[in-house]
């Protein structure tokens, strides 16, 4: 039986309040900046099936209020939230380079074997991530997707589509309010199937 492509639109929230900082389960709400690039992205997507959501509100305000508009029906998914930063989510730079100048460029080094202080396991984010759009692409949800997340989250998502290194991926550019078009065959309910396409819409 041959199983139809799904397309994944996965949107990047956009601006949020505040210093430039490691927002991991920190949730500074979106500046009107954010809001209305999302909105410009959003609309690449207007045919979308279904919303679903990181649960942290610079995502989840903004989908439930385009599903409602739009009238898209919205799920949130927890797993879709931002890697967790521990100690120094929230943070700026300058603060963590005040607090744990050695940890930080041990992180920058190589954020796989060390993670920041009290923060999430980077194999444990990988396993999430892998889990989570595996999840999607096999769930009952089928046509086209409208995934609104976060940077670390989608370039975990890149990464391990393209076989790249975890390091590697953690330079990849995604914009503040950019949108993803993912196109993907499923294989099995262990993957997340067969790349036809990825690029940005």
């Amino acid at each position: 039986m041959t199983v139809s492509p799904v397309l994944l639109d996965i949107m990047r929230h956009g601006e949020v309040t505040g210093k430039p900082a490691f927002n991991g389960v920190s949730d500074p709400v979106l500046t009107e900046m954010g809001w209305r690039s999302m909105a410009v992205a959003a609309a690449k997507s207007l045919r979308a099936d279904a919303i679903v959501t990181s649960p942290l509100m610079r995502c989840a305000a903004f989908a439930e209020d385009w599903g409602r508009k739009q009238r898209i029906p919205v799920r949130v998914e927890p797993d879709l939230r931002e890697y967790d930063f521990g100690r120094w989510d929230g943070r700026s730079v300058d603060e963590i380079m005040a607090m744990d100048p050695e940890l930080l460029a041990a992180f920058w080094r190589d954020p796989l074997r060390n993670p920041p202080p009290e923060g999430e396991s980077m194999v444990s984010f990988q396993q999430r991530i892998a889990s989570v759009f595996a999840a999607l692409f096999h769930s009952s949800i089928e046509g086209h997707v409208l995934v609104i997340t976060h940077g670390g989250v989608m370039r975990q998502f890149v990464s391990e589509q393209l076989n790249c290194s975890f390091t590697a991926s953690w330079s990849l550019d995604i914009p503040l309010g950019s949108l993803l078009r993912v196109v993907c065959r499923p294989r099995s309910c262990s993957d997340s199937g067969e790349l036809l396409f990825l690029g940005m819409a």
